[in-house]
């Protein structure tokens, strides 16, 4: 019998400040991968697995563990990578604690997660909607159907490529597609200018959004999706 997958959480994002002190011992206790003394009154701390939450690892993801670091601004940032045992619950009550301990604006994208049972290079951005993060949906797949390639969609949807813009703008556009993703809405493509069918609508966006997030921080699975590859 195959095991389920894994789960995988990455995130890379500022800290509150100052944050509660019950709820920073939590994080530094979860950061050491230990429960804390005095859980906060959150689901998270009540799932038997919660100590595993930043600190696991399998064969499943290559990550690279969590920590606090101080960036050149001086705020504290989360930077997580880890594995979870593939359970539903256990990930959706860390992105509901974790995200309020994090200091974003709606349409900040912070990482992704990888959900239990899909493949490794299987993510899911998240996006902050102003409560808590939300997972976008999925990245398109290469089933071997005729489809415009990337490069050309992205020319047709005005989207720069993300090594030959500067940072600002980078995450303006993150932000904004961040946006009309949470909200549902459609965002324009000249179809004209595609070299094939437009198979993918707006998972292309994501896709888009995918190979930013990647440039600008770093987070992505051990290898890009193979639709990058024809970009």
């Amino acid at each position: 019998m195959t095991a389920i997958r894994e789960a995988r959480l990455e995130l890379d994002a500022p800290l509150r400040h100052p944050l509660p002190l019950q709820e920073a011992e939590a994080l530094v206790a979860l950061l050491a991968g230990r429960l804390p003394r005095q859980p906060p009154a959150h689901p998270l701390f009540r799932h038997p697995d919660v100590a595993v939450l930043l600190t696991g690892e399998s064969l499943d993801h290559a990550t690279r563990g969590s920590r606090i670091v101080q960036a050149a601004a001086g705020e504290a940032r989360l930077l997580a990578s880890a594995s979870l045992i593939p359970c539903p619950a256990l990930l959706s009550a860390g992105l509901d604690w974790l995200g309020g301990l994090l200091a974003l604006q709606p349409g900040m994208v912070p990482g992704f997660i990888v959900p239990p049972g899909m493949a490794r290079h299987d993510l899911r951005l998240l996006a902050w909607d102003g409560t808590r993060l939300r997972p976008l949906g999925s990245l398109p797949e290469d089933d071997g159907l005729p489809r415009c390639s990337f490069a050309a969609f992205r020319e047709a949807a005005g989207l720069p490529l993300p090594a030959q813009e500067e940072e600002p703008v980078l995450r303006a556009q993150l932000q904004r597609l961040a946006l009309a993703q949470l909200r549902g809405e459609c965002l324009p493509v000249a179809q004209a200018r595609l070299d094939g069918p437009f198979r993918d609508g707006q998972a292309l966006f994501r896709l888009w959004m995918a190979e930013a997030l990647a440039w600008l921080d770093g987070l992505t699975t051990a290898t890009a999706p193979r639709l990058l590859h024809a970009a």
